[in-house]
């Protein structure tokens, strides 16, 4: 059995956060085979992923929370909180900053009310500092995080006491300034990792959790291993399952070092990139790379 991992947000997900009837066809025409199995693997809470799956008539695995939460056959395979202790500091800091942040809970994401207002200030100020600034492309870039599904508005800060079993936080900011000086901050904490799935966000979790990890994880679990997985991504929290598979398809869309670690690269998911993945090597009978009708690596 060949596991197909792939990334929800910039990867199956279009632009305007819908799934394109192409994709949801090829994935369908996936699940008919034995030998193929469908997951995935997303930075969104489960909650989130799961509804998105059942707009379009999907079900399958799903590793979520970019790692903290596996789920299969509705069955919580595995579920990774941070310590307490861990997340103190680290909400202190983004308090003290006046940083978006949502916290979250394995059946919730808790948002300071006062969060949509941080990003309106720290934005202004950025648009003080350089009028040039692309407003337009913040607000569009963080919609999916800031209006998503399960979001819940609490009065005032959030502290690490409000709330116990913490399995991710997920920062916002227009200040790429700010963003780095957090990301250097919450690297220096022990007990967390910190990744990103877009120029204005960082993502923490707990030690030890990624996609990678949770991709072997669940290979694991139905007796088959990564290197035999193919995974289909487009941003950084993509890295550690394309570290880990033997084969990695960046998005049309993708940037940096994940465009450079694939094996493969398909359209961007404006142009069904998953569908053209799928009917060009997945469902096609294993070949060498570069002769797939994707353009491979060595190409």
């Amino acid at each position: 059995m060949r596991i197909i991992a792939i990334d929800l947000d910039g990867t199956l997900l279009s632009d305007d956060l819908t799934v394109h009837q192409k994709d949801v066809e090829a994935i369908r025409e996936a699940q008919q085979r034995e030998d193929l199995l469908v997951i995935i693997a997303t930075g969104r809470a489960l909650f989130d992923a799961r509804q998105i799956l059942d707009r379009y008539g999907l079900s399958c695995p799903v590793i979520a929370s970019n790692g903290a939460q596996i789920c299969v056959d509705d069955q919580l395979l595995s579920l990774h909180a941070m310590e307490r202790e861990t997340v103190r500091p680290m909400l202190e800091w983004l308090n003290a900053k006046g940083m978006y942040c949502q916290v979250y809970l394995p059946d919730a994401i808790k948002v300071s009310d006062r969060g949509i207002s941080q990003l309106k200030s720290q934005l202004k100020e950025v648009l003080a500092a350089d009028p040039a600034y692309k407003e337009d492309i913040f607000w569009k870039s963080i919609k999916a995080q800031v209006y998503q599904y399960g979001l819940e508005e609490v009065e005032g800060s959030i502290g690490a006491d409000d709330y116990e079993g913490v399995i991710k936080l997920m920062i916002v900011s227009p200040d790429r300034e700010l963003l780095a000086k957090a990301n250097a901050y919450l690297q220096g904490i022990e007990g967390c990792v910190v990744s990103s799935s877009g120029t204005y966000n960082l993502e923490v979790m707990g030690t030890g959790v990624d996609k990678g990890t949770a991709l072997q994880a669940i290979c694991q679990h139905y007796g088959t291993s990564a290197e035999s997985a193919v995974v289909i991504g487009d941003n950084q929290n993509d890295l550690p399952m394309f570290r880990v598979a033997g084969t990695g398809i960046a998005m049309g869309n993708a940037r940096g070092e994940l465009v450079q670690i694939a094996t493969h690269h398909t359209l961007s998911n404006r142009e069904c990139g998953v569908a053209h993945a799928f009917h060009s090597l997945i469902l096609q009978p294993q070949q060498e790379p570069g002769r797939s009708g994707l353009i491979g690596s060595e190409s």
